[in-house]
């Protein structure tokens, strides 16, 4: 019997997170591995389960042989910084409902990372990634030539929007507007931002919309923007692991590194960006970043490249003397 799983008191927190914080569903499921390993490791040191009322008594030297442990599992540091930092989040809850009157969590130091450079594809690999289908691909194109127009929008998208592969899927038809040339994401914490499209990605997206109407008619403006190749048997949308197996099979036939994959496109969106002089406000607000300091990571991927535009358009970058 898993008695960490039968007393569990972490699912009020967690429900929390998810309803009042607008918490994005993949950070509430990180959280909750995250509370069942520092319960299993309670129980495991101290031969009794950790509940709501114990968690009281805990103090900073239980969360250091907490972290001990984590250092001897050769965790990552991120993986360490976020299980601290979801016991802090519990904490916080606990003391906010008078369950708690100190959180210690704050007082405990997690372990420092370097910066962790996103690893962008180079302009061209990027191209011939988006533009050359594999050989699976070409027989959608007899076939089912909405599947092959479909594939070809979410390539476009994934690069010329810098959209998130869970954006991307959860994209609606009343969200989009080829009129304006824009679409309206859902983002972490349920936030919305609006994206703008390229002349490329509009008319990519206008052939798509003309081959699926053929299969779907008229869709409402809640339905699906991107649907599985099974429909109509099964409406569901397109999932992230049918565009992660797209951008492999694309990637394996052009002999392109393994690094570029779908997420990775949205690293080359910001990255190319950049490099052609875009400003980091603008790219934030495009990315959907929270933090102005998670979009100043691309600034460290090409300096030669930031170097080149400082000196074709700063107006003292030639001056002498």
């Amino acid at each position: 019997m898993d008695t960490v799983r039968d007393s569990f008191p972490f699912d009020p927190f967690l429900t929390s997170l998810e309803v009042e914080k607008g918490a994005a569903k993949n950070t509430c499921l990180a959280y909750r591995r995250d509370l069942i390993h520092f319960a299993r490791f309670w129980q495991e040191t101290n031969g009794h389960a950790l509940t709501v009322a114990i968690a009281a008594t805990i103090r900073p030297t239980h969360l250091r042989a907490y972290l001990g442990r984590c250092l001897r599992e050769k965790l990552a540091k991120t993986t360490m910084q976020r299980r601290i930092a979801a016991i802090r989040a519990w904490f916080v809850y606990l003391q906010r409902h008078g369950l708690m009157e100190n959180n210690v969590a704050k007082l405990i130091a997690t372990p420092k990372t370097g910066i962790r450079l996103p690893r962008a594809p180079s302009e061209e690999e990027t191209i011939r990634l988006i533009e050359t289908p594999a050989p699976g691909e070409a027989e959608h194109q007899i076939d089912q030539p909405w599947i092959a127009a479909r594939d070809a929008a979410v390539m476009e998208l994934l690069y010329g929007s810098g959209l998130r592969i869970s954006e991307l899927c959860g994209l609606d038809h009343g969200r989009l507007s080829l009129q304006a040339q824009e679409v309206r994401v859902i983002g972490k914490g349920n936030k919305e931002r609006i994206v703008p499209l390229s002349h490329v990605s509009s008319k990519t997206l206008d052939y798509y919309l003309e081959h699926l109407a053929k299969i779907i008619g008229s869709p409402k403006p809640e339905s699906p923007l991107f649907i599985g190749q099974k429909w109509p048997e099964q409406q569901r949308r397109l999932n992230p692991r049918q565009i992660q197996r797209l951008v492999q099979h694309r990637r394996r036939w052009l002999g392109l590194p393994e690094k570029i994959t779908p997420h990775a496109m949205r690293h080359a969106f910001a990255t190319h960006l950049l490099q052609a002089g875009a400003d980091l406000r603008s790219i934030q607000e495009m990315l959907g970043h929270t933090s102005l300091s998670t979009t100043q990571r691309y600034t460290h991927l090409d300096r030669v490249g930031l170097a080149r535009i400082y000196d074709a358009a700063h107006p003292r970058a030639h001056k002498t003397g």
